[in-house]
Formats: structure tokens, sequence, C-alpha cells
């Protein structure tokens, strides 16, 4: 019995994993014309540590550019499980992201690439907001999570 629920596991964790994939439809999509404007100041930073068996690695930093505008980067060695499809990022007050609880986490966007990426925010993110989660909301799973500091 146990032998039959394990591998029941197994399966059902490996087609959520290849259901993150799927993004038709998905309102989300990155904006791949995020214009920074000059020079960037880091405000908190952190390096992300896999979760869930991915190879998640790089960094995650709060910015802010010239013209006063706030992002969430990824730096140039940022990748993840892409084999999967797309994963999410997001703001959240621990490193665990709770779905069942809008206050303590910020949706920031999809993102389906490695490397360095900008994504916009609407302004300076709630201070409470500490650490960047990366995540697999079909699965709904962690990929990883950085504290920002």
């Amino acid at each position: 019995m146990k032998s039959l629920f394990k591998h029941s596991l197994i399966l059902f964790l490996s087609v959520s994993l290849v259901s993150c994939g799927d993004k038709d439809g998905d309102p989300m999509a990155p904006d791949d014309n995020v214009m920074v404007v000059g020079q960037i100041d880091v405000l908190k930073s952190g390096t992300l540590s896999a979760q869930s068996s991915t190879n998640t690695q790089g960094m995650v930093s709060l910015v802010k550019d010239a013209s006063g505008k706030y992002f969430v980067q990824l730096s140039d060695t940022f990748t993840t499980k892409f084999s999967t499809g797309t994963v999410t990022v997001y703001l959240a007050t621990s490193q665990t992201l709770n779905p069942n609880s809008a206050s303590t986490y910020q949706l920031v966007s999809i993102v389906g690439k490695p490397g360095e990426q900008f994504f916009a925010l609407p302004g300076l993110p709630d201070a409470k907001l500490t650490h960047a989660i990366i995540w697999c909301g079909a699965a709904a799973i962690p990929f990883g999570f950085a504290k920002l500091d």
C-alpha cells in the first residue's frame, strides 16, 4: 500500500511539474519591453536557494533606476527548471509562499527564460516583503527562494 501511494505521489508531482509549462491564455506574461533608465541602485538583494529538486540559482534584487522606478532584477546567473515551462516570481513575507493569505505576498511576474531580467513594480514594495520566491503555481511547489537584505 505504501509503495502504491509513493508511486502515485511521484506520478502526480511529475505531471504537475510538466503542467507548469502551460501558459496559454495566461494574463501575467512577462513584459519584454521593460525599460530601465540609467544607473540602478540595489536596495536589497539575496542569493536563491533551490527547492523541490530544481537547479534554481542566481540572485534576486530590488532595484531603483535613475527615473525613480522600482524593479525586481534577476541576475545574469539566474536559472531554474525551465524544462517545466514558465514559473512565477513573488515577493513574500517569508521563504514560504502562502497563496491563501494575500497580505503575505505580492505577485511580480512570470519568468520564462534564464539570465538577467527586470520586472517593473508599481512602487516601492511594502517593507514586510523580505523574500523573493520562484514558484510553480500549477504544481503549487516552490522552485527557490532568496532572503532580501
